[in-house]
């Protein structure tokens, strides 16, 4: 049973934003801090953000050659350039808002695994696409000696303005950022259904004692690969992603965030631990699901690439495992929409929620007003 206090105050919000992930979050503290006496709430699902913002391997990149081909397949040249830009203005962005002691963050380069000399010509054309917005070139042709990797990597081609960060102090500093501008945050808050009402939404919770109603005028809806949901018409499937991690060995003392097989598979070192996740495309009818688990075909194949291409001849020995939930798109392209006048979405990150989220969340933000 409510008390009075809760029926007449507490439930009314001018904006609650419905996922408490990194877009959620940023949403929610750029109105903020514009609107310094709006009444504004998170509400999660989850403990912990139910997507990837917590669940991600931690990698601050906006593509690797690879990668770019495809985007510039499926979108042109122009449109890449300008996707290139979003991310890298969202680390950007991301890094000036929190930190980078705060975040964990280090530029120790990405690094895309060659497993046969790759054709200069390839690495001119995406430095010549991006160095007039970049300032700079960012790929080059180097050496894998020193790593330890398997003869089959015979190259590499760095990104010297990628890096990382520890995913769990990024968001501990993003809740702390929020709770000071004055948000009020509800995990274990799942979002059943939104209506209609006058002037605004009514958001209608699940909770243990029942079902609770919040009243808003506006709703950010920040639920990326559970926004179905919602958004019944959005280009939109969910993506999981396994992540493995060792237990600590001399062997992982050296630095880089690593990509092969297109960007599918990712790995770098944490702790003195190899991190080592993707795969997804060995199994994409099996991980386009929102219930987070274990597919044991791509554990396996992870566990191979471990023993005989990043660390052969080296015991690994699996510490823990989990995966997270992404969305895709039929291109990478995320989705910013306003849905009506009193609803507005982000989603759609395309595995690259760490780039985007911020930009993403500053521009949520502009449009609600």
């Amino acid at each position: 049973m409510l008390s009075y206090w809760e029926k007449t105050t507490l439930r009314h919000f001018d904006l609650v934003v419905v996922g408490g992930g990194i877009v959620g979050h940023f949403t929610a503290l750029f109105y903020a801090q514009k609107n310094p006496t709006h009444r504004v709430a998170i509400l999660e699902r989850g403990l912990f953000p139910s997507g990837a913002s917590t669940k991600n391997a931690g990698f601050a990149c906006f593509g690797s050659i690879a990668e770019l081909e495809h985007d510039v397949a499926s979108i042109g040249e122009e449109a890449t350039a300008a996707l290139v830009m979003k991310r890298y203005n969202g680390l950007k962005l991301l890094r000036e808002t929190l930190g980078d002691e705060a975040t964990g963050y280090s530029e120790i380069g990405g690094y895309e695994m060659c497993f046969e000399s790759p054709k200069q010509e390839r690495i001119d054309f995406f430095n010549d696409l991006l160095e007039p917005n970049l300032g700079t070139r960012p790929y080059t042709i180097v050496s894998p000696d020193g790593y330890g990797f398997s003869a089959k990597v015979t190259h590499l081609i760095k990104n010297s303005l990628e890096g990382t960060v520890d995913t769990g102090k990024m968001m501990a500093a993003l809740q702390r950022k929020v709770a000071k501008a004055g948000v009020l945050t509800f995990t274990q808050s799942p979002v059943d259904r939104i209506e209609d009402t006058e002037g605004g939404k009514v958001i209608h919770i699940d909770t243990e004692g029942g079902t609770t109603t919040f009243f808003s005028r506006h709703v950010a809806l920040c639920t990326n690969a559970f926004s179905r949901k919602f958004l019944t018409d959005v280009d939109l499937e969910p993506g999981r992603g396994l992540v493995l991690v060792s237990k600590p060995h001399p062997a992982f003392s050296w630095e880089g965030s690593f990509h092969y097989h297109d960007g599918y598979n990712y790995f770098r070192t944490v702790d003195g631990r190899l991190l080592l996740g993707g795969g997804r495309h060995l199994d994409k009818d099996g991980e386009t699901t929102l219930e987070e688990g274990v597919n044991a075909l791509i554990k396996k194949a992870l566990k191979d690439d471990m023993a005989s291409l990043i660390a052969p001849g080296v015991d690994v020995e699996i510490d823990y495992m989990w995966s997270g939930v992404m969305a895709f798109g039929m291109n990478k392209q995320p989705v910013l929409q306003r849905v009506d006048s009193h609803m507005v979405a982000g989603v759609r990150l395309g595995g690259m929620g760490v780039a985007i989220g911020a930009g993403l969340g500053q521009e949520l933000a502009k449009l609600i007003g």
